[in-house]
């Protein structure tokens, strides 16, 4: 293998996870630092947390075309739904990410799906993630890198279960004499169900277009995506064990939460106390579900 195809192959697979950084909110930003800073708060203490796969990940062409069919284009402004028919008719990598069931609070779910940068903010405290999540107006972030990546998204759709995503890139290898630029949509569903004991659960999965219009980034991203789509599943799986893990702290360390919560930076005092409300909800849950436990 030449140097320059090492080089290629370098750049093409750090920008594949970059851009699924963009789209999957932040997907591929999180991933866990090389050491934990000696300030940071300590993590709860250790518990099984459950995440339970329903449906596995493919990158089959039936599901390509099932997922782009489902989009719902006439509900998407005019200037996005020529972006996203665009997007579909290029020659773009896609993934569908594998379906995955949490035991979880709605409410909990709707709060980092409506407000990702909170979650990019705890990410940052815990010593898991460098990239920084900024709104600039409603439904539109910039996405930033200390490695010099950057990029935006912007939300097309947000339902009641569905979210779409877009975005786009650049990232500066050092390695090529020009930037890598990239382009990717992300469309989320999700649906929540309770059991008889009044458990809750949420069952989500991903689906992610990704294009490069250089033909020789295209083809070597083509070439490694099979590692690729490990890292995005990985991720996927990732970010559900954190919103899980967040639900057990909030019930079983409530005081680690509120410490989390005071060190959050780039929020509004708002934005702390909304996620102190939605922790104190989890411990309502599971409080409301011990008693009709011992009541059977």
């Amino acid at each position: 293998m030449n140097q320059s195809f090492t080089s290629s192959h370098q750049a093409a697979l750090r920008q594949v996870a970059f851009v699924a950084t963009l789209v999957c909110l932040v997907l591929s930003g999180f991933t866990r630092a090389q050491e934990k800073t000696a300030d940071a708060p300590r993590s709860p203490r250790r518990v099984k947390l459950n995440i339970e796969e329903v449906e596995a990940a493919t990158s089959s062409q039936h599901a390509r075309q099932t997922i782009a069919a489902s989009i719902p284009l006439d509900r998407l402004e005019d200037h996005h739904r020529a972006q996203v028919e665009a997007l579909l008719t290029k020659r773009s990598l896609f993934r569908c990410l594998p379906a995955l069931r949490i035991e979880l609070e709605p409410s909990s779910y709707e709060f980092y799906r409506r407000q990702p940068e909170i979650a990019v903010a705890i990410w940052q405290v815990l010593g898991i993630s460098e990239v920084e999540l900024k709104q600039v107006v409603r439904d539109h972030y910039t996405v930033d890198s200390k490695d010099g990546s950057r990029g935006r998204i912007e939300i097309l759709l947000r339902t009641d279960d569905l979210l779409i995503v877009r975005g786009t890139g650049n990232w500066h290898s050092g390695l090529l004499p020009v930037p890598i630029r990239s382009e990717g949509l992300f469309i989320l569903r999700h649906r929540f169900e309770q059991d008889r004991d009044g458990r809750r659960f949420v069952t989500h999965q991903a689906a992610l277009f990704l294009a490069f219009p250089q033909q020789s980034v295209r083809n070597v991203a083509k070439l490694i995506s099979p590692v690729t789509n490990m890292i995005a599943d990985r991720n996927f799986r990732d970010i559900s064990l954190f919103l899980r893990m967040m639900q057990v702290a909030s019930v079983q360390r409530p005081g680690w939460v509120e410490r989390i919560a005071g060190r959050l930076k780039g929020l509004t005092q708002s934005q702390r106390e909304e996620l102190l409300k939605t922790a104190a909800r989890a411990v309502v849950t599971a409080r409301r579900v011990r008693e009709t436990a011992a009541q059977r």
